[in-house]
C-alpha cells in the first residue's frame, strides 16, 4: 500500500485467516496504586469501522469471523510454540531493520497525517520496547499544537491481568516498571477514545500479533467507542495470521508505508 492524495487498504480481501492469533502483554508496565483513581470522562464522538455493504466479513463488536467461522473454538490453544517462534522471529526482524532512522521519521510523518485526520481528544499510546517504534517524541509535537488533546499512557496489574490509563503530559517523568517497560507516574486514570497500540505482527485487514498476554485484548473488548491504531513496521506484515476468538481487531495499523486495516479504505490522507 501506498501514501499519497488518497490512501486507501484494501484490507477486505484477506479471508485466508485462520485461528490463532495471540494479544500483546507489552508495554507499560505494572503498577499498584493503593488508592483507585478518578476518571476522566470524554466528549469525544464515537467512531467505528467502516465496512461495505459487500464485505464477506462480518465483525461481531471488534471480533472478525466468516461464515462459518475459520477458527476452532475447542482448541484456542493451537500451535502457542509456534506464535512464541513467530514473535520471537518478528521482533529479530525489526530489532535489525536497516535505515531506521529514516523509517521512524516515514512513520511518525504517517502518524501525524492520520491524528490531523482523526482529531483525537483523549489518546492513549505507549511506552515503547524491543524495538517498537516509539510514539512520544511524535506525541510530544502533536501535543505542542493540539493542547485540546489528552494523553494518556498504560499500567498493568500483574495479579488482575488489567490494563489501565493514566494522564501523561511530555516532559513528565516515567518510572522503571516489571518487564523493563517504563509507566508514567500519574494517578488520574482516563479511557481513552484513541488508543495507539503497539504489533509484534500484523495481517492487512487488521488482525495484530502481540506478545501473548492479552492485555489489549481484553481492553479494547465491549469498548466499541475506543478507536485502535496498531504501529509496525512494514516487515512485520504476515500473509497470514491465523485468529482467536478473543482477537481484537485494529481500526487502522499505520507502517512506514502502509496504511492497513478495516478503515483504511475509508481515510484519505493528505500530504
Amino acid at each position: 500500500m501506498t501514501t499519497g492524495a488518497a490512501l486507501a487498504g484494501a484490507a477486505a480481501e484477506s479471508a485466508t485467516l485462520a485461528a490463532s492469533g495471540a494479544d500483546g502483554a507489552s508495554d507499560c508496565a505494572i503498577a499498584e496504586d493503593a488508592e483507585k483513581p478518578r476518571p476522566i470522562a470524554s466528549a469525544e464522538p464515537t467512531k467505528r469501522r467502516k465496512i461495505p455493504d459487500s464485505n464477506e466479513f462480518m465483525l461481531i463488536g471488534r471480533q472478525l469471523t466468516v461464515n462459518p467461522p475459520i477458527y476452532d473454538p475447542l482448541s484456542p490453544d493451537q500451535h502457542q510454540h509456534l506464535r512464541a517462534d513467530l514473535r520471537r522471529e518478528l521482533i529479530n526482524r525489526r530489532q535489525s531493520l536497516p535505515d531506521r532512522e529514516r523509517r521512524d521519521a516515514e512513520l511518525a510523518a504517517r502518524l501525524l497525517q492520520v491524528l490531523d485526520a482523526l482529531e483525537p481528544k483523549t489518546l492513549g499510546a505507549y511506552c515503547a520496547t524491543r524495538g517498537e517504534f516509539d510514539p512520544l517524541p511524535t506525541l510530544t509535537q502533536w501535543a505542542a499544537a493540539h493542547p485540546e488533546c489528552t494523553l494518556a499512557l498504560p499500567r498493568v496489574t500483574e495479579a488482575t491481568k488489567q490494563m489501565e490509563f493514566f494522564v501523561w503530559t511530555p516532559g513528565e517523568p516515567l518510572r522503571p516498571g516489571p518487564y523493563g517497560i517504563a509507566e508514567p507516574t500519574g494517578s488520574v486514570a482516563l479511557a481513552p477514545t484513541t488508543l495507539l497500540v503497539p504489533c509484534v505482527g500484523f495481517a492487512d485487514v487488521g488482525l495484530r500479533l502481540g506478545y501473548g498476554g492479552g492485555y489489549y485484548d481484553r481492553y479494547l473488548a465491549g469498548r466499541e467507542e475506543v478507536y485502535s491504531v496498531g504501529l509496525s513496521y512494514s516487515c512485520c506484515e504476515l500473509q497470514q495470521l491465523d485468529m482467536q476468538p478473543h482477537d481484537q481487531l485494529m481500526d487502522l495499523v499505520l507502517t512506514e508505508d502502509g496504511l492497513y486495516g478495516l478503515d483504511a479504505m475509508s481515510l484519505t490522507l493528505v500530504d
